[in-house]
């Protein structure tokens, strides 16, 4: 696994590949990122996809990750959600429910109520609005402390009910191709113990006659 340092870390985390930041000593820090496709079906639940980082169709691409997976035992201490414009600088996105009121979130189970991270929960602020369109936005939660898990958690785009049960119409898109969300959670782990070549290496061997 390619671990990066404060003075090479000039890029975003690959989420894909599981890239983690040494950004204090002792601790490996991870930032993972997908979206969701919202199309002209309506529905509740929605899958986090994190896309393969090969896009030329001769490099033999690898599938793209279906689920945002926060492991077990690890410090959790963010969990965002972002509604796209279906053009650059827009002011729609596209997403359309059929009654209020109801809520989108990013969340661990569609019960898990308002902005929280738990040792078996998580969920962004939910996004409501009065009128049947969503229009873009970001929405994120972070723990003041962060919070050891004890259970892994599988992130979705959750349509509510305004509180704890899934809408009764669903979430669509008007957009023809769809419309976009993206998705976060950052969380940290324990760093193993470094190696002979983190202080230069050992002392030399001195051979016995």
């Amino acid at each position: 696994m390619k671990r990066f340092f404060p003075g090479n870390w000039v890029n975003s985390l690959g989420g894909y590949q599981g890239q983690p930041v040494i950004a204090l000593p002792g601790r490996k820090y991870y930032h993972r990122m997908g979206y969701i496709k919202v199309d002209a079906t309506p529905r509740t639940e929605f899958d986090v996809i994190i896309p393969s980082p090969d896009k030329r169709p001769d490099d033999k691409p690898r599938p793209d990750i279906v689920g945002l997976k926060v492991p077990n035992g690890v410090w959790l201490y963010h969990v965002g959600l972002r509604v796209l414009g279906t053009r650059k600088d827009s002011d729609r996105s596209g997403l359309i429910w059929g009654a209020a009121p109801c809520r989108i979130k990013l969340a661990s189970a569609v019960n898990v109520n308002g902005a929280t991270i738990t040792a078996t929960t998580a969920s962004t602020p939910p996004i409501d609005d009065t009128s049947l369109t969503v229009t873009p936005r970001s929405s994120v939660f972070g723990a003041g402390n962060p919070v050891l898990t004890t259970a892994e958690l599988t992130l979705k785009l959750y349509y509510d009910d305004g509180s704890t049960g899934a809408g009764a119409v669903g979430l669509s898109s008007l957009e023809p191709g769809g419309s976009y969300l993206v998705a976060e959670t950052c969380y940290y782990t324990t760093d193993d113990c470094g190696t002979p070549d983190d202080f230069g290496g050992l002392p030399a061997l001195v051979e016995s006659l």
